[in-house]
């Protein structure tokens, strides 16, 4: 089945790079985006010399473009540059193709299942994407970002940003289908291509539904990603989430399920759920995410985040916001050879610049 979806896939690339050609009347010329977030803020947690004001940043600069040829089709770039990192210096590059017939991704990007997440409304720093463990310590086997232990934004496998190709279905009638092949796990990579791969030829379908009816924001989503595993005495992974939120009158509530398997030390599940009210600048909302990995290692015990934040925004202009959250975090790690159990609290306040 994964593969009739992909020759879908190719045929609908190939046809329409095959429509007579087309003289763009302008170049693709690149504008300059992204977003600016500095926190203050202090926390305490079990841990010793852990008690502490901080300051936390995170930025990306994001070059982007497209042009439209004279048969409608428009192509663009996108890429995005870590303003604070470790590691990765560049984030997401990719091309896209977009017309009557869809949009189409090639290039390092998160998959289609990714993209179309629903989850729990949060106005704060959040806390299902992993941004509590830069206040409260988590010493974790599994991976914290994009796996089900500290995110229901997940990727098969915590396989983030790998190259592969992504298509997105017109929206009809509110719903949109999208469907990502993924050939390995490799980002930014040249290297020669290998089936003899922990990861490779991993498929991601989800469809998405917003609608307004009436006085009502309804959104929803659901996915489902496998890949294979031919490393030796591996499993090959699989991945389901699904999403929901309904706004109504300035309020809204929401939440979002994963559940990882065949994934080692990132098999497990998460879910979040939480409540928001915007009122003209005023924002308020108090979010609840838990997540599990079950530890299938063989060395390391199943581990549990459990985080309430209860936050409020203000925007001061267009692309500036004021921030201000409460958090409380508890970390579980039944390994029996070492407890890194950890909990404690935030308090932080900043602002975060769009532009």
């Amino acid at each position: 089945m994964k593969y009739r979806l992909l020759n879908t896939t190719a045929l609908i690339a190939a046809g329409m790079l095959a429509a007579p050609p087309a003289l763009a009347e302008d170049p693709i010329q690149l504008s300059v985006g992204g977003f600016m977030e500095q926190y203050f803020g202090y926390a305490a947690s079990d841990i010793d010399d852990r008690d502490h004001f901080d300051q936390k940043s995170d930025s990306e600069i994001i070059f982007s473009g497209s042009t439209t040829l004279d048969n409608g089709i428009q192509f663009g770039v996108n890429v995005q540059l870590e303003g604070n990192t470790s590691g990765d210096t560049i984030d997401e590059s990719f091309a896209f193709i977009e017309g009557d017939f869809g949009r189409v991704l090639l290039g390092s990007e998160n998959t289609a299942g990714y993209l179309m997440s629903v989850a729990a409304p949060n106005v704060g720093i959040g806390i299902n994407t992993g941004d509590q463990a830069d206040w409260v310590l988590i010493t974790s086997d599994a991976t914290f970002v994009r796996a089900p232990l500290g995110s229901t934004f997940v990727e098969n496998a915590a396989v983030n940003d790998a190259n592969r190709l992504t298509y997105f279905t017109p929206i009809f009638a509110g719903f949109q289908a999208g469907l990502s092949y993924t050939p390995d796990a490799g980002e930014d990579d040249n290297t020669q291509p290998s089936e003899n791969a922990a990861f490779h030829d991993g498929i991601d379908v989800a469809v998405k539904f917003r609608e307004i009816l009436g006085d009502f924001d309804v959104r929803a989503f659901g996915r489902y990603g496998m890949a294979s595993n031919d490393a030796t005495g591996g499993d090959d992974p699989s991945v389901v989430s699904t999403g929901m939120s309904l706004g109504y009158a300035g309020f809204t509530v929401g939440g979002s399920y994963a559940n990882q398997d065949e994934a080692g030390a990132n098999e497990g599940q998460a879910f979040d759920i939480g409540a928001s009210y915007e009122t003209g600048p005023w924002g308020v909302s108090i979010t609840y995410f838990e997540g599990e990995a079950e530890g299938d290692t063989g060395a390391s015990g199943d581990e549990e985040v459990s985080t309430v934040e209860v936050a409020a925004s203000y925007a001061l202009g267009p692309g500036i916001k004021v921030i201000g959250s409460v958090g409380y975090n508890e970390f579980d790690d039944d390994d029996d050879g070492s407890d890194a159990s950890n909990e404690g609290y935030w308090v932080v306040s900043g602002i975060a610049l769009s532009f």
